[in-house]
């Protein structure tokens, strides 16, 4: 790993109004004054690890190496889960092994570790192991220990990343991994995925009986409330709105499907 700076990024759902934050802060704080704290966000909706997943993959790899990003939303607080650190070339990722790091994992290569949360004392909360288990790990790392000293090798990690269903005849099923703050749907195929394909020039998207034809390269080669497919700032396909909300327009969520039909021969759009 590169030289470390104390650099610690926050992502939650723990909201602002309760102080869970600012406990975590001053855990941090208490130990290493001089750290620097980025809170990313902490309005990720309530328990749900899939949006922080994707939200992760979006900012971590542009920190400085040596950041420690700790990433808790964490419904299974206190139960058998395992509290998960992950060791890459340049970070750390610290949270639980819930399926937040889904992304990461299939991202880069790194090396797991289960913390050992017995030698963590007496008093740990059940319910809030941000204070009491994961903000002392990230202390316990940035003052130079190494995770071996309090925690060991893990082999399985949760993980929910799945790739698309190849159909037929050049069809493809695609999941709605992620909806953002614009309504704009993100889907399970990637930029490589399509040059994988041979970059075929004609992308039609199905919802239900309707297409959408081909990949726009901004929003705004499409008309005013127009849906369009367009990729995203980290190259995933997305299904859009100009200025508009796509997800409320066709009401779709994350979890959701569209059939991606492709040929290696334009066609124009009706």
């Amino acid at each position: 790993m590169k030289t470390r700076q104390c650099i610690i990024t926050l992502l939650t759902d723990f909201g602002t109004e309760d102080g869970y934050v600012g406990a975590m802060k001053g855990v941090l704080l208490n130990s290493i004054p001089d750290v620097s704290i980025v809170d990313i966000t902490h309005n990720i909706q309530p328990f749900n690890y899939r949006q922080a997943a994707f939200s992760l993959m979006n900012y971590a790899f542009y920190f400085p190496a040596g950041t420690i990003h700790l990433a808790l939303v964490d419904p299974g607080v206190g139960t058998g889960r395992d509290c998960l650190i992950l060791k890459t070339s340049d970070y750390y990722f610290i949270g639980p092994n819930n399926g937040i790091f889904s992304y990461i994992l299939h991202t880069t290569g790194y090396r797991a570790f289960r913390i050992r949360t017995e030698l963590f004392g007496s008093k740990v909360s059940p319910t809030f192991h941000g204070r009491d288990i994961f903000a002392p790990a990230a202390v316990r790392i940035l003052k130079g220990e190494s995770p071996d000293k309090f925690s060991q090798p893990l082999e399985h990690l949760t993980s929910f990343y799945e790739s698309f269903d190849d159909l037929e005849d050049d069809e493809y099923r695609l999941k709605v991994i992620h909806v953002d703050h614009f309504g704009n749907l993100i889907v399970n195929f990637t930029l490589s995925d399509w040059k994988t394909l041979g970059s075929p020039p004609d992308v039609r998207a199905q919802i239900n009986h309707s297409f959408i034809y081909g990949i726009k390269r901004t929003f705004a080669e499409a008309a005013v409330d127009q849906l369009l497919l367009t990729w995203d700032s980290r190259g995933f396909l997305q299904l859009a709105q100009n200025c508009g909300n796509a997800a409320r327009t066709l009401n779709m969520k994350a979890g959701d499907h569209i059939v991606l039909k492709v040929s290696h021969s334009r066609e124009k759009e009706p």
